[in-house]
């Protein structure tokens, strides 16, 4: 009996430990072994949860082709090849879709850039098989290597899978002129074969260890456990390949930018698109935050604005001594003041000169007009509308450290100064820019006018009171009316997609963008679109958008072609044609 309970309590131990193992365990799914860690930006699509919110919806993947495929000649063919991949290409649909990218730069200073595309294979056979059929890849040689087979379509692309994934490849590669300090001239390197340095990097995502991935990265991991639709990654790694080619090289230049990485999540709710964003900065960069914290926005900066009719809001607030203190942890504070030594002001007197706090807001966005009138003397009048409104506003810090600054201004003639107030000079007057800067604010404004309205504290701005709550406690936001907008320049919109602006105005209603201070270990940041339909799912309100655009697109097209047919008639030699 002792032994059945011993061995029952062994079990019961064994049980705890896996599930401890597999809660802490990595989240990554599997396709991140083929993603370096190096990568720059990871988007990642989840068609199964798409197709289970269209589904429980009450739209199947049919009526959506459909919606799509709406029209007959052209939609018809379309029609008919979409099907043709979806059921006979192999892929599996319901995989996850993996959009990643790499830049760097070679010994032959050649800049790279790959994109490319990660899916889920059903059945291999069946998609080697699909592959071979197609028309344009009739010429193309099938190989195989001992992890993988690939094809290479072009001198910059290629197509690459094993059994369970297929990767599509699309390599750029640019050669950029270096300068030769010995032969005392620039040299401008050939470029190199892009064929095999697109097959090595290729190579390299089917047989890089799991420590050189993505898989190894908890950052990464770690934003699959909340169920969304979307993800996305991105991280400053990349930068290290430019770091050594560059001239100067700074002390801790490097510490500064490795391992900083933003994972982000995307969900289609009820009435709004919801993506979140967590940046998990490295040692350096938290110290600096963490010493360095900024106030929230400040919103007095935005009530009296002269205007029911307001576009966007941008607002931030930090603290200025975050710019020293990067200089001092860099240690190039010493240098950069000598730098500036001639100007006459140093580099706390840049970041003294404003308190911290910015904000722009923007109003009554419509097409500029032209009216024309004439006088009783047969003058003729022109009165222009303008584009809009706007008022950009920034609190002065060290009064001393501002005035030296707009000094040197009004010397080299972008401001002119009266008394205690700084004006625009010719340029920004010429380019019909209201400024009034003093001791307390540099405003600049549209004009005179909404600049006289503003600061008189006389008007109120419209905001609802839901997206101002959503403003509280944020040390950014942009605000984005998009309905207001579009309806504003909706009117004089006669072009290929007003039947999709139409369709857009009545779906959207805005967008909010914030992000808070720094927590200790993270900085959190929300991005939302907020529907006029709050009742119904977002991914469904938008399958009526996506359908006007497709169509749009293509009767776009349709139009392109047509016309250029009638301009250069199928007879025309084709490289008349295309130049």
């Amino acid at each position: 009996m002792k032994t059945i309970q011993a061995n029952f309590r062994l079990l019961l131990g064994m049980i705890l430990i896996a599930g401890l193992l597999t809660a802490c365990g990595n989240h990554a799914p599997k396709e991140a072994k083929y993603i370096p860690k190096d990568a720059s930006a990871v988007l990642v699509l989840d068609p199964k949860s798409l197709h289970d919110k269209m589904e429980k919806s009450g739209i199947n993947m049919d009526t959506l082709i459909n919606r799509l495929f709406k029209r007959g000649g052209v939609d018809s063919t379309d029609r008919t090849k979409f099907y043709d991949v979806r059921d006979s290409a192999g892929i599996d649909w319901n995989a996850k879709l993996f959009f990643f990218s790499l830049q760097g730069t070679d010994e032959k200073q050649a800049a790279s850039n790959v994109l490319n595309l990660i899916g889920g294979l059903s059945d291999a056979k069946k998609f080697e098989s699909f592959l071979q059929k197609q028309p344009f890849l009739l010429s193309k040689a099938l190989k195989k290597e001992k992890n993988y087979s690939y094809i290479i379509i072009s001198n910059e692309s290629m197509i690459a899978w094993n059994e369970t994934n297929v990767i599509g490849s699309s390599y750029h590669s640019n050669v950029k002129p270096y300068y030769d300090s010995v032969a005392m001239k620039f040299v401008v390197p050939e470029k190199g074969n892009t064929e095999k340095e697109m097959k090595a990097e290729v190579d390299k995502y089917f047989t890089q260890k799991e420590s050189e991935s993505l898989a190894s990265i908890d950052a990464f991991g770690n934003m699959f456990k909340t169920k969304s639709d979307g993800y996305a990654f991105s991280s400053t790694n990349h930068y290290l390949s430019i770091l050594g080619t560059m001239p100067l090289q700074l002390p801790k230049l490097e510490e500064l930018v490795k391992d900083n990485y933003v994972a982000s999540t995307l969900s289609f709710e009820d009435g709004k698109i919801v993506a979140t964003a967590t940046t998990y900065t490295n040692p350096f960069v938290s110290s600096i935050l963490k010493r360095y914290a900024g106030p929230t926005v400040n919103l007095s900066l935005i009530e009296n604005y002269p205007s029911e009719n307001i576009n966007m809001v941008m607002m931030a607030s930090f603290n200025p001594e975050i710019f020293g203190g990067i200089l001092k942890q860099l240690e190039v504070e010493g240098l950069v003041n000598n730098f500036m030594e001639k100007t006459g002001f140093s580099s706390q007197d840049l970041y003294k000169t404003l308190k911290g706090d910015i904000a722009v807001v923007v109003s009554d966005l419509s097409m500029p007009t032209k009216d024309f009138k004439v006088k009783n003397d047969s003058t003729l009048i022109v009165e222009r509308k303008p584009l809009g409104k706007m008022i950009f506003n920034a609190p002065v810090g060290d009064p001393v450290a501002f005035a030296k600054i707009m000094n040197k201004a009004v010397e080299l003639g972008y401001f002119t100064k009266n008394g205690p107030v700084y004006n625009a000079g010719k340029l920004m007057s010429f380019m019909g820019m209201y400024v009034h800067a003093d001791e307390k604010n540099l405003i600049i404004a549209s004009d005179s006018i909404t600049y006289a309205q503003y600061v008189s504290n006389k008007t109120k701005a419209v905001f609802s009171n839901d997206a101002l709550n959503m403003f509280r406690g944020k040390s950014s936001i942009a605000y984005f009316d998009i309905a207001n907008t579009i309806k504003g320049f909706l009117n004089n919109q006669n072009g290929d997609y007003k039947n999709s602006l139409v369709t857009a105005k009545e779906i959207f209603k805005d967008m909010i963008i914030s992000s808070d201070n720094f927590d200790g270990s993270t900085l959190k940041g929300k991005f939302e679109i907020r529907l006029n339909n709050e009742k119904q799912n977002s991914l469904v309100t938008l399958t009526s958008l996506f359908t006007d655009i497709a169509v749009d697109m293509r009767m776009a097209s349709k139009k392109e072609a047509a016309l250029e047919e009638r301009m250069f008639p199928t007879g025309v030699p084709a490289i008349i044609r295309t130049n």
